[in-house]
């Protein structure tokens, strides 16, 4: 007897599910494979969460400054013995000295702040539990703001546009992987080709078979985007008419491409000091300085987790104090931190336009 797809919701078993195009159709009915949440907290808010940051390695500095220690070696075998007499041979001159590099961590005093007035707090209806409240909100946001500003951080930015100056004090991810990008002495690409809207599943597929041939760490290596991304590749995934999308996305699992997890990060559904809009090359799709500009950029990265090192110092704080100018209590939030990656060829991004292209 065939069990129908009410059946197994109520018995909270797995069950496949395509996904419409729209929410609703024209006659304003929802679609099937689209929820529609009654309550705020029906659904776990996982978007909120900063994912790349809860993901990658975190380092609790206890100076300023942090080196990542690399240590390799590259091996090559000599025989122990003479191929003509048999004669055990002695050390040789091509022994292979280790190969000893570093990557610094050098974290950097950042603080934010707001002001409440004091009439607010007045007649707000907590009374004095609205100060605790909001000096706990900021410190909860201390964490979504650390992964932007470790992203989005860029020396060569020299205006900003609403975002803290803190964003000019040192290069961020996107920085670091546009100089891996145009480094031609490794063969990490750092870039992915442009990804348009209309593209999105192919696109990820493409950067991750980059990553592959980058000798990218595939074995823990995962897949970060934008909502709207996200979005694009589950509907794109979903209505694939091959196996190959069946098995992507299979009893409600996460999607996986070429092996890797595909999660959303809501922290990259907005860029910052001036990475919303890069020039292009109009044939490679990659970053260059007099390609053609394209606007609305969001940023997707594939990698290992632990290669994207966040360094953080242990003395963070969150501190009020009243101001007699502002007639209203000063919150801060402090904070010393600096990001890296570690390892050229295990983290890639890959530039994301909601901008669709245009087949002339």
């Amino acid at each position: 007897m065939s069990t129908t797809i009410e059946d197994k919701i109520l018995n909270q078993d797995s069950f496949n599910m395509k996904f419409a195009d729209a929410a609703f159709s024209l006659s304003g009915d929802l679609n099937p494979g689209w929820a529609e949440p009654t309550f705020e907290d029906f659904f776990t808010r996982v978007t909120d969460e900063p994912v790349l940051l809860e993901q990658s390695r975190v380092i609790q500095m206890r100076s300023l400054q942090h080196d990542i220690d690399d240590l390799g070696i590259d091996l090559d075998f000599d025989a122990q013995r003479n191929a003509s007499t048999g004669a055990s041979t002695g050390l040789t001159s091509n022994e292979t000295a280790p190969i000893m590099k570093r990557k610094q961590l050098l974290a950097q005093p950042l603080q934010a702040k707001t002001i409440i007035p004091m009439n607010f707090i007045d007649e707000n209806i907590e009374g004095e539990d609205f100060l605790s409240k909001w000096i706990g909100l900021l410190g909860t946001e201390m964490g979504p703001a650390m992964e932007r500003y470790g992203i989005y951080a860029d020396t060569s930015v020299s205006t900003q546009t609403g975002e803290g100056t803190g964003f000019t004090m040192t290069n961020g991810l996107l920085a670091q992987l546009k100089a891996i990008a145009a480094d031609s002495t490794n063969d990490a690409a750092g870039f992915a080709p442009l990804t348009y809207s209309n593209n999105a599943l192919e696109g990820l597929l493409n950067a991750a078979e980059l990553y592959v041939e980058q000798d990218g760490n595939m074995k823990n290596a995962n897949i970060v985007v934008p909502p709207a991304m996200y979005s694009k590749v589950v509907r794109d995934i979903a209505t694939r008419e091959s196996d190959y999308g069946d098995t992507i996305l299979k009893d409600g699992k996460i999607p996986m491409i070429m092996g890797m997890e595909v999660k959303q990060d809501n922290v990259l559904r907005n860029t910052r000091h001036g990475w919303d809009t890069m020039k292009f090359d109009s044939t490679t799709g990659l970053p260059k300085g007099n390609g053609s500009t394209v606007d609305k950029l969001r940023y997707a990265f594939i990698g290992e987790p632990s290669n994207v090192v966040f360094g953080m110092m242990r003395d963070m704080d969150v501190l009020n104090q009243f101001d007699i100018d502002e007639l209203g209590y000063k919150v801060v939030g402090l904070a010393k931190a600096d990001a890296k990656i570690h390892y050229d060829q295990d983290t890639i991004v890959v530039p994301y336009t909601k901008n669709a292209k245009s087949n002339s």
